[in-house]
């Protein structure tokens, strides 16, 4: 079934899930459609007793599930008691909802640090931006990037050849408790002008490790949802 038959099997008053991913959260809400547009690809939505209007702008990728089915839109308009989404293809799963761990933003008032080992004599400490029960992502100054992925003894052949390469770091919670794992490294993520680079690496620990970062994200999401509400 191709984009526009889906569009046209769409009725007023049915319901479908919504998502939308918010610093790292998968945000899923139930919306009744008001009315479709196959032609323009237009779907709108009841969006009067949604609790989460605040986030549905137009720079968020919105994902409309149709049973078995994802549509990858963007937000037309988000105005009073109605969101109309343009649809612009059909896409596989998104991201968000694949992952099997929930991903939290850290925070300020409670940083977590990822200490990088340079050599035998130099560490690298920096706060993790992001982390899961997998996974841990962190921001770095370019020039210190350099010197870490350098101590992977990988050829400069591009950023492609130190994908799935791994390395010991150490992670220091809240509470200052402190896991030790190997992080893979699965993405190098830069841009033009940026002075800093992300990379993101994944971790695999032992259930008594995996405890501290769970109850962190735990208290995390709660916190971010909490603020959510009164946004």
């Amino acid at each position: 079934m191709n984009l526009m038959e889906l569009l046209r099997n769409i009725e007023k008053g049915d319901t479908y899930e919504v998502i939308v991913s918010w610093k790292e959260i998968p945000i899923k809400v139930k919306l009744k459609v008001r009315w479709v547009s196959p032609q323009e690809r237009f779907i709108s939505f009841e969006f009067k007793d949604c609790r989460f209007k605040s986030i549905f702008s137009a720079d968020k990728e919105v994902y409309v599930k149709l049973g078995d089915v994802y549509l990858l839109t963007e937000v037309f308009s988000n105005l009073r008691d109605e969101l109309v989404l343009e649809v612009e293809s059909i896409t596989p799963p998104p991201p968000i909802v694949m992952r099997e761990f929930v991903r939290v933003q850290t925070s300020e008032k409670e940083p977590v640090y990822v200490i990088f080992y340079l050599d035998e004599e130099n560490t690298l400490l920096v706060k993790a931006t992001d982390i899961s029960e997998m996974g841990v992502g962190v921001l770095i100054d370019k020039g210190q990037v350099e010197r870490l992925l350098s101590s992977l003894d990988v050829p400069q052949e591009g950023s492609s050849a130190l994908i799935h390469r791994s390395l010991p770091l150490l992670i220091e919670m809240p509470d200052g408790y402190k896991l030790k794992a190997e992080g893979e490294l699965r993405n190098i993520i830069t841009q033009e002008g940026a002075t800093y680079v992300r990379l993101g690496f994944s971790i695999r620990l032992p259930e008594r490790d995996l405890k501290h970062i769970r109850a962190y994200v735990m208290r995390r999401q709660k916190e971010m949802i909490e603020h959510l509400n009164m946004l």
